[in-house]
């Protein structure tokens, strides 16, 4: 991972306006270090991290928590860490999931929501079971498109 740029205060609440639009909500993300990547992935850290050791170092696969990647239309694709952060306060763009249907979305597959929170189509939704977020997906007219990369999905087990 190669750290591109450190945002800025301006740039950090260009993100977070970002998120107030898409989720209905404020979050603070002024409390962390936040750092872009080449392939615009959006990184949260410590602010008690010193960025100048990397100078040094030869390689560094990870440094804090991915929280999303920035995309051309002014929308972020968070992570699943990014929905569980975001989540806490979102009010809208949320999809409600029953047992079945997360189970299906966590082997990978697209899925059918119980409930939707004031959702846009097209637009990324927060996927909510029970009381967690457990990721993002994009709302489709009849379905939500999974978003879980396969590296990150239940493999074993039985799908219903």
């Amino acid at each position: 991972m190669q750290i591109k740029k450190i945002l800025s205060e301006k740039e950090i609440e260009e993100i977070e306006d970002i998120i107030e639009k898409n989720y209905g909500c404020k979050i603070g993300m002024k409390n962390y270090r936040i750092f872009m990547t080449g392939e615009e992935k959006i990184w949260i850290s410590s602010k008690s991290i010193d960025f100048d050791i990397f100078n040094f170092l030869k390689r560094c696969y990870r440094i804090g928590i991915y929280f999303g990647k920035l995309k051309r239309n002014k929308k972020i694709k968070l992570s699943i860490e990014g929905a569980m952060m975001v989540g806490k306060k979102a009010i809208k763009n949320i999809a409600i999931l029953n047992d079945e249907e997360a189970l299906k979305y966590m082997h990978g597959y697209d899925v059918t929501p119980d409930k939707i929170v004031e959702g846009e189509l097209n637009n990324f939704i927060l996927i909510k079971h029970r009381e967690d977020f457990i990721g993002t997906g994009i709302l489709r007219e009849n379905y939500i498109e999974n978003l879980i990369p396969k590296s990150r999905r239940i493999v074993k087990g039985k799908v219903i």
